[in-house]
C-alpha cells in the first residue's frame, strides 16, 4: 500500500511540474478527486508550486477551483507559488511562463502578495524591483513571514556541491544517543541569528533508514531561528549536516569530526 502512494504520489508530482511535465488535466482531475492536493513533496512543492513553476495555465486554473493552497511554501527557501510566479516578471522567462497570467490567476485565488520567503522578499517586492505594477491596487498587508524548519541537509549538499559537504549516510544513520550534530534551520532572518544549530542526542527510534532522533538543542536559542522555548528537536539522518563525536567522559571539551 505505501509503495503504491509513494508511486501515485511521484506520479502526481511529475505531471504537475519538472524536467518532462505531462501537464494532463485528465490526470489532474483524477489525482485532485483522490485527495492528493495539497501534498507536498520532499521539497515542499505542491502541484500548484510545480504547475507555476513550470507555466501550466490551465492546471493553475483547475488547481485554484479546487481551492488549492495557495501559501504552502518551497522547504529550502520559504517561497511561496506566488513569489515564484513574480521572480519572472519582466524577464524573458517570464514571458515564456506567462507569468503576468499566473500572477493574475494566483491572486483571484487569494494568494497572498506579502508572504514573504526566508529571507524577506515578498511577490509585492519583486514585482517592484522589477517595475511591474501587478499589485498597485492590492492594499498591502504586514509582511508574513515563513515559519523555521530544519533543512534536509542532503538537499544542501546537492544545491552547494562541493562546499557544502556532509558526512556518510551511514554514519548519519547510526548516531547514538549523546553525541551531537549540527541543523541547518532557516527562518526570518535577523541580526545575529544563525543558521547552524547543534544539538545532543537524547533518543533514537525506528529502524535504518528510517531512523528517527530527538535531540536537545544546545546552541543558545537567542542565536538561531527556532522560536522561542523550544528545547528539542525531532529529526531524521537526511537533516544531519555534522558530526561531532561522543562526549568524553573524563576530558572537557570536543572535537569535530570532519565530514
Amino acid at each position: 500500500m505505501a509503495k503504491r502512494k509513494a508511486s501515485s504520489l511521484r506520479e502526481w508530482f511529475d505531471n504537475c511540474g519538472g524536467w518532462s511535465a505531462r501537464h494532463d488535466l485528465d490526470e489532474l482531475r483524477r489525482g485532485i478527486k483522490a485527495g492528493l492536493l495539497n501534498e507536498q513533496d520532499e521539497y515542499g512543492m505542491t502541484a500548484l508550486h510545480l504547475a507555476v513553476s513550470s507555466g501550466w495555465l490551465e492546471g493553475i486554473k483547475e488547481l485554484l477551483s479546487a481551492t488549492a493552497d495557495t501559501e504552502l511554501r518551497y522547504f529550502r527557501t520559504g517561497e511561496p507559488p506566488l513569489l515564484t510566479a513574480a521572480n519572472d516578471l519582466g524577464t524573458g522567462n517570464g514571458e515564456r511562463l506567462n507569468s503576468k497570467a499566473m500572477v493574475a490567476m494566483l491572486v483571484a485565488g487569494g494568494a497572498n502578495p506579502d508572504a514573504a520567503n526566508h529571507f524577506g522578499l515578498t511577490p509585492r517586492k519583486a514585482a517592484q524591483v522589477r517595475g511591474d505594477k501587478s499589485f498597485a491596487d492590492i492594499p498591502a498587508k504586514p509582511v508574513d513571514m515563513p515559519e523555521p524548519r530544519i533543512q534536509n541537509a542532503e538537499h544542501l549538499a546537492d544545491h552547494y556541491h562541493p562546499r557544502f559537504k556532509i558526512p556518510d549516510r551511514e554514519e548519519r544513520e547510526t548516531m547514538q544517543v549523546g553525541q551531537a550534530v549540527d541543523l541547518y534551520v532557516y527562518g526570518p532572518k535577523a541580526e545575529g541569528k544563525q543558521d547552524t544549530v547543534k544539538v545532543r542526542i537524547t533518543a533514537r527510534s525506528g529502524q535504518r533508514p528510517q531512523v528517527r532522533y530527538t535531540a536537545d538543542v544546545e546552541t543558545p536559542i537567542e542565536s538561531i531561528h527556532l522560536p522561542a522555548g523550544i528545547t528539542n528537536v525531532e529529526f531524521g539522518p537526511e537533516n544531519i549536516a555534522s558530526v561531532y563525536v561522543a562526549r568524553p567522559k573524563k576530558k572537557a571539551g570536543r572535537t569535530k569530526r570532519s565530514s
